[in-house]
């Protein structure tokens, strides 16, 4: 079985979307445990970032590779094959969290300060289904014995093809643990409430950022830099201003 299957009993299902899955309801539950208030507004909202997130993060991947689902174009709505943007899945999800809010009365601030584990979560849990469905995958280098161990492996890219590359999946899953360990001590010695959300999302952009430069997979070139790390930027900026503009919990 490749390794982007996972067997559960009788299933067979795709390991990005399983990890992926298992993300957002563990991020669900701890936004509903951390927030104080009536359980079910807060499902609703979290439930409203979900249906934004997923409908967004697959508008703005279909764009990004719009000469591939120009002559597929029956495959734009197979969500369930792969293929979401994060960067689309924040802003959708950004969307439709403030519009339930508004409706179901929810104390928008203190929701996303309690959701600021879900962005490591979900990079752990991106970078996972990356390197088992082999997307994301690093430009080739000469030779192993050139650079660390850690930096390079024998990888393949999406077609199954292995070659000596940068381990870009490795960079995200260590980058993602990193922001990990910094939320958990922000949440136990209570810094930077309010803050902490734009504050972890800047970090996770830049580091975004930072590894596109090593990254092989298609993508349309403008300025010398790869169309996700343009937005990559957007968001630091983004989250720059909303770190400095938050105000304290």
């Amino acid at each position: 079985m490749p390794s982007f299957y996972t067997i559960l009993g009788p299933l067979q299902i795709q390991t990005f979307t399983l990890v992926l899955a298992l993300a957002v309801a563990i991020s669900a539950g701890w936004a509903v445990y951390r927030t104080s208030g009536r359980p079910g507004p807060l499902v609703d909202t979290c439930l409203g970032g979900l249906i934004g997130g997923v409908i967004s993060a697959r508008l703005i991947h279909v764009l990004l590779n719009w000469p591939y689902f120009e002559y597929n174009t029956r495959e734009i709505v197979r969500i369930h094959a792969g293929g979401l943007d994060w960067h689309g899945a924040l802003l959708g999800g950004l969307i439709g969290l403030v519009a339930v809010a508004r409706w179901r009365q929810v104390d928008f601030p203190r929701l996303l300060d309690a959701l600021t584990p879900v962005l490591p979560l979900l990079m752990l849990a991106g970078w996972w289904g990356c390197h088992a469905a082999n997307c994301a995958y690093g430009v080739e280098v000469d030779t192993l014995a050139n650079y660390p161990p850690l930096v390079v492996a024998e990888l393949p890219d999406v077609y199954g093809i292995p070659a000596p590359r940068y381990d870009t999946q490795l960079f995200g899953l260590i980058c993602g643990l990193l922001a990990a360990a910094l939320v958990v001590v922000l949440f136990w010695r209570g810094w930077l409430q309010g803050r902490r959300f734009w504050l972890i999302l800047a970090l996770l952009s830049l580091s975004m950022f930072a590894i596109g430069f090593y990254r092989s997979d298609y993508a349309l070139s403008i300025a010398g830099l790869r169309d996700d790390q343009w937005l990559d930027l957007g968001v630091l900026i983004v989250s720059a201003a909303g770190t400095l503009r938050a105000k304290p919990g």
